[in-house]
This record gives structure tokens, sequence and C-alpha cells, in this order.
């Protein structure tokens, strides 16, 4: 944990732009390094550093890197859809052996368990 006094309401998102500005500047770590190491400071999660500090960085209209497009919304292609179908396809009939796998195991442990009952009654019988 910071030794540092808490901030002021309304200040931390301030303290913490600062703070990561001045770890990129000095110690030539990426923002994300900067973040990390915030967070092991402060002991808050790295993403709400992040956070803090993207919300502060817009407000200031610092110059940013557009992260892009994570993903298609809508338009993906046909190709790409029947992909995301034969995967999951794939993956139901993976899942549905394993269940049946499972069943199987499932009945052998029951029958060992009747078998240890029956033993267990007999060594109770003839002790």
């Amino acid at each position: 944990m910071s030794t540092e006094e808490p901030a002021p309401r309304g200040r931390i998102g301030e303290q913490i732009f600062e703070q990561v500005e001045k770890l990129v500047a000095s110690e030539g770590l990426t923002r994300t390094q900067a973040f990390e190491r915030l967070s092991e400071e402060t002991g808050r999660r790295s993403g709400t550093v992040a956070a803090n500090y993207y919300r502060i960085a817009r407000m200031r209209g610092t110059p940013l890197q557009s992260r892009g497009r994570r993903g298609t919304r809508g338009g993906g292609s046909r190709k790409s859809t029947e992909a995301v179908l034969q995967r999951a396809n794939d993956v139901m009939s993976e899942l549905t052996s394993l269940v049946k796998q499972q069943e199987k195991e499932l009945g052998r442990l029951r029958d060992q368990s009747a078998q240890f009952e029956k033993f267990k009654k007999w060594m109770e019988k003839n002790a």
C-alpha cells in the first residue's frame, strides 16, 4: 500500500493520470506497465487505474491511439459465420462424447459401490 495521504474527493483520477505520465516519461514504462505498477503500490485494480487515467486523458484532450474494432458486430462474413457454427457443432459433439463417457464411468462406479456394500455386509455378518 502507498503511504501517501488520500486524495481529496474527485482528485484521484488527476493524481493517477499524473503518476502514470511521470512513470512513462521517467522510467520509459508503457502505460500498461505503469497501470500495473500503480495497482501494486495503491492496492487498486489495474483496470481501475487505467479507467481513471483514460477518463482524465479524454477530458484533457490527450492524444491517444485508437484501439480499433475488437470484433465484427453484425457485418460478419458468411464464411466466418459458417466457421463459428462448425466450431460450435464440433464442441457440442465433443461435449456429447464426454457426457457419454461420464455416464459409463458413473455406471461402473455404482456397480463397484454396490459390490463394496455387499462385501461390507458380508464382513459385518462374518466378523
